[in-house]
């Protein structure tokens, strides 16, 4: 019985080459591009507006400190690692999508060692969801959620209680991250 293998290649300007684990940076994201392309060009027209990867609303930031909180004050996560798009203000704690979309928000959060901490998620002016942590030592709560926004649309985390604080230190325990997953 003879079995036939095929073994995946690539045809890049007129030569045959064997995908590699080892492509370098720009190879990869040509691919990816053209992949995307190729996908728009699937799905027909009126799908074919997808914002470059430098521009395509993503973001992470972090407290590197502590931060007392009152009553609705938004967290700050004034450290950013990405934040393509500019979405996100670094210095209010609030992401403005801009541009309409689905996006997915996840946060973490550390309360002071043995107080509470109570924080909610909101999307604009609605309370979209809460994190309540209690207990002896430090404790985190998360944020995770799908939600669907118009172009000038905010999302922020606020403090629930008056005389709250956010820990974090030079470990970076507290995160807010979002991004666009599909327009």
């Amino acid at each position: 019985m003879m079995v036939l293998l095929w073994i995946p290649v690539l045809f890049l300007c007129g030569q045959m080459m064997a995908v590699k684990g080892d492509c370098n940076r720009k190879l990869e994201n040509g691919l990816f591009d053209d992949l995307i392309q190729m996908m728009l060009k699937i799905r027909g027209p009126g799908h074919d507006h997808l914002p470059k990867r430098k521009d395509f609303p993503a973001f992470t930031a972090y407290r590197a400190s502590t931060q007392s909180l009152s009553v609705k004050t938004s967290v700050v996560f004034d450290k950013v690692w990405t934040n393509n798009g500019n979405g996100y203000n670094p210095s209010s704690g609030v992401f403005t999508a801009p541009m309409s979309g689905l996006y997915h928000f996840a946060a973490v959060v550390m309360s002071v060692s043995s107080k509470s901490l109570f924080l909610r998620l909101y999307h604009n002016s609605a309370k979209i969801t809460s994190s309540y942590i209690t207990d002896t030592g430090y404790k985190t709560g998360t944020f995770d959620v799908v939600l669907s926004l118009e172009k000038g649309d905010t999302v922020s985390i606020k403090s629930g209680h008056n005389g709250q604080t956010i820990y974090s230190d030079g470990d970076n325990y507290s995160t807010f991250s979002g991004n666009l997953i599909a327009m």
